[in-house]
């Protein structure tokens, strides 16, 4: 079995004054948010074997307060332009072609390509999962799927969703 985990990143600051989207990073929100979800990831045994990251300031930083929350340092992290704001169909794309013999790929993204990924990959059979993805992933919101057929073979209506994880309530706890 193969696990596909989709994460948006955490909140990120409103742009500095002639700052650009891209280079924008997490407010202290943010980095709470990502240090509990990957605090959850690891006490939950979703270490990925590989991340596939936006190279976005706020994609990149999301990514650091998980590992450095989970201690995963030797996790195989490839930051990737085209994933910056990319559209599900891309998305899914860049999964098929970079995954290779990952058996747990985390993907740190951006909407509203992520969470539209994660709703037309979602089991149709599953109601409540289909219903809690309708409400849309705020920021470090984490999708986790069973894959079946490996990464390769990503089809709509197909994944079965182990869990969707909201940081709001990891951070209550």
């Amino acid at each position: 079995m193969h696990r596909l985990l989709l994460l948006r990143h955490a909140k990120a600051a409103a742009p500095a004054q002639g700052q650009g989207d891209h280079a924008r990073n997490l407010n202290p929100r943010g980095r709470a948010a990502s240090q509990a979800m990957g605090q959850y990831m690891a006490l939950n045994n979703l270490e990925p074997d590989l991340v596939l990251c936006s190279d976005a300031r706020r994609t990149r930083e999301t990514w650091d307060g998980i590992a450095s929350s989970a201690a995963w340092q030797d996790t195989e992290v490839r930051f990737i332009k085209a994933l910056y704001l990319a559209e599900s169909s891309r998305i899914a794309q860049i999964i098929g072609r970079e995954a290779g013999s990952a058996r747990t790929l985390l993907l740190i993204g951006h909407n509203p390509g992520i969470e539209e990924l994660a709703g037309i990959l979602a089991d149709r059979s599953d109601r409540d999962a289909r219903r809690e993805l309708a409400g849309g992933m705020a920021t470090a919101t984490l999708v986790a799927f069973n894959l079946s057929n490996g990464f390769g073979k990503l089809r709509p209506g197909t994944c079965a969703v182990d869990r969707v994880v909201h940081p709001r309530a990891l951070m209550q706890e």
